[in-house]
């Protein structure tokens, strides 16, 4: 028997690996470091937040807000009634949403970034910790949110959220697909962008060996992303790139136009 058989006789099936708990992860954060755990600068960090601070960091979602607005409606008739802001944190989008809206759902698994939240929400933004499956919605949002979520679970939340959408309504949502050589050795990475251009990869540290509370980015399979908007009805779409800290990834402007 060759030594290559003698292995693979002798080496034990390996059984199913333990997914990230990222909820507990994102649970961890809200109530640690709830704006820092949206917008990672120190200036948001619990121990410098004065109201200043909070000021800033709520008119940076004002400024979002407007701007995806403006992408939106270059791609066709864009006239939402209703939004649902998928991993809305404290409310940094869907408070300004709510001001443009008849009605707003932000939706967040970690109860104390939704208890910061409430403080500022109008009476036309609710809340909850999952996405409804009775509710239908004209535009669904989502930035900086499914890159810390593993694409086995994002995709199904994807798939959730484009259920909700109305028939005429639109999509902005943001994922991750590459990350620089800086970078290429975290978790979650698929896509090495260097001086010679891009590498795919696989991440090469284990999530399970990273203590809980960590803030981690996972990089998403772009062909299945937009397959998955393809067979939604988005026949609209307009990509904008972006780059966070090393982190490449695009925002999709999508429109259903029956």
């Amino acid at each position: 028997m060759s030594l290559l058989r003698q292995f693979f006789r002798r080496r034990k099936p390996e059984g199913p690996a333990t997914p990230r708990d990222t909820d507990r992860d994102w649970q961890i954060i809200g109530a640690s470091e709830p704006y820092y755990g949206v917008l990672s600068h120190d200036r948001f960090r619990r121990e410098n937040l004065d109201p200043q601070a909070i000021d800033e960091f709520y008119q940076s979602g004002v400024g979002d807000i407007d701007h995806a607005w403006q992408r939106m409606a270059q791609l066709g008739r864009f006239a939402p009634r209703s939004a649902l802001d998928f991993g809305c944190g404290v409310g940094r989008l869907s408070i300004p949403l709510a001001q443009r809206l008849e009605h707003v759902v932000g939706v967040d698994i970690s109860p104390g970034m939704i208890e910061q939240a409430r403080l500022r929400a109008p009476e036309n933004l609710e809340f909850s910790s999952f996405i409804p499956a009775d509710r239908t919605v004209d535009w669904v949002i989502s930035l900086i949110v499914f890159q810390h979520i593993p694409p086995s679970q994002g995709l199904a939340q994807l798939r959730k959220l484009l259920g909700c959408l109305s028939q005429d309504g639109g999509v902005t949502l943001q994922f991750m697909f590459a990350r620089s050589e800086a970078l290429g050795n975290s978790v979650g990475g698929r896509v090495v962008l260097g001086p010679d251009g891009a590498t795919a990869i696989a991440g090469r540290l284990s999530a399970a060996r990273v203590p809980e509370g960590t803030m981690l980015m996972h990089d998403y399979d772009m062909s299945v992303v937009l397959a998955e908007l393809h067979g939604a009805g988005i026949n609209r779409l307009a990509i904008e790139f972006c780059d966070h800290g090393g982190h490449v990834g695009a925002t999709l402007y999508g429109l259903r136009n029956p």
